[in-house]
């Protein structure tokens, strides 16, 4: 394992730059845009699923959890069937799991169909970044905020029209949650004719690659901020709409506030991989989204709910640069493309599973107070440390791992 001073990625392309293909362009973003519809769909139907708040909690952590989990694993996949046939079965899988829970959306179907969605995601999370870098070496920035903001935009449109979908098919839970398949049929369409491109070599399995980088300083930095951004965005996430709903404020618009969250921080999401790309290092642009998602949850505690709909915003700009300049960090502080891979892979599995104290946290601390101010103010402290995190995983340096 060696650190160095920062230099552009390097990849197998035989060129440093190479023209974008629109198939596949077109293909990450359609696979993007299904990447969050199905964990965006349940947070404004939460209350009404028939669970206890301990149910609920449970509901809202296992998704991530399983994030964290199956992301290990996705080395040896990769190696395995190569990121393209690797997505193609995520995809599948996450299709299933969807339905599952669709047709039976009570406890068996629901939790059943929740850990299926959350392992095949754990494999996108971490396949799509290191497809990035090689398929599109010269365009990583570019291409980091491209399907990060698709991304982002699935799980806010789901958000936005459950409840409305619920309501206008008379109630039904089976048609709002099913409808998501639709899109994802047509992802997996688009993304088949990604099946038949070029194979990766055999690579070592995420055992190996954690043993490899867990002697690196750099990797877990870049792990702790990928952690504690993904529990200020997972955990608020989960349970918004029900905060919102506490304060008195609709269904439907607590949920359209979920959406909103998430629309807003398509600019961000956009923008700061692009511009954070160009910078000496990624420090001040950390600094920068920490301090509007510490402001965000302060203005949801403190301030009057006619009020909502400033602090969303606020705190998703700082959210969706946070979550984009998390995953531009594992392709910039990597050496290679198998480091990259390893290196999302270590992330992304122990960064979710920190996450995922998030919503099992605030949920359990709503249950303890019958008050939404202490989890609030548990967020708030640990944006302290998703900014100490952030400014060491954002120094320009590199590493090589295997």
């Amino acid at each position: 394992m060696t650190s160095a001073p920062l230099r552009e990625p390097t990849s197998a392309q035989p060129s440093a730059v190479v023209p974008l293909s629109a198939l596949a362009v077109a293909g990450v973003v359609l696979v993007a845009l299904n990447m969050r519809t199905a964990i965006a769909e349940i947070p404004p139907v939460l209350p009404d699923l028939g669970l206890s708040s301990a149910a609920q909690a449970v509901l809202a952590t296992v998704p991530v959890i399983c994030f964290g989990l199956a992301a290990l694993g996705a080395p040896a996949l990769r190696a395995r069937l190569g990121e393209e046939r690797g997505l193609l079965l995520a995809l599948v899988v996450l299709l299933v799991g969807l339905v599952l829970r669709a047709a039976w959306p009570e406890n068996v179907g629901l939790f059943g169909g929740t850990v299926l969605v959350g392992c095949a995601i754990a494999v996108m999370n971490v396949l799509v970044p290191s497809l990035v870098r090689r398929r599109f070496p010269g365009h990583v920035g570019l291409m980091t905020g491209v399907y990060t903001t698709a991304l982002v935009s699935g799980g806010s449109v789901a958000a936005a029209t459950t409840v409305p979908l619920r309501d206008a098919a008379g109630g039904s839970l089976h048609l709002a949650l099913g409808i998501w398949a639709i899109p994802l049929v047509v992802g997996i369409a688009a993304w088949l004719p990604q099946r038949g491109h070029r194979a990766l070599p055999a690579g070592a399995g995420g055992r190996e690659a954690i043993r490899a980088l867990g002697r690196s300083p750099v990797a877990w930095y870049v792990t702790a901020f990928m952690g504690f951004q993904s529990l200020l965005y997972y955990a608020p996430l989960s349970w918004l709409p029900a905060i919102h709903r506490d304060q008195g404020i609709d269904p439907a618009i607590a949920g359209v506030l979920l959406s909103t969250m998430n629309l807003i921080s398509i600019p961000t999401t956009f923008l700061a991989p692009v511009l954070a790309h160009r910078m000496r290092d990624q420090r001040k642009s950390v600094a920068g989204c920490v301090a509007l998602t510490a402001i965000g949850l302060a203005g949801i505690l403190l301030a009057p709910s006619s009020t909502a709909l400033v602090w969303v915003v606020i705190m998703g700009l700082g959210q969706g640069a946070a979550l984009s300049l998390a995953l531009l960090m594992i392709v910039l502080r990597a050496g290679d493309d198998h480091t990259a891979a390893r290196l999302s892979s270590m992330a992304q599995g122990f960064g979710y599973l920190l996450a995922a104290a998030g919503p099992l946290l605030m949920g359990l601390l709503h249950a303890a107070t019958g008050d939404w101010s202490v989890p609030l103010l548990a967020l708030i402290v640990l944006c302290g440390a998703e900014l100490w995190a952030g400014l060491a995983a954002g120094r320009a340096r590199v590493v090589h791992a295997g």
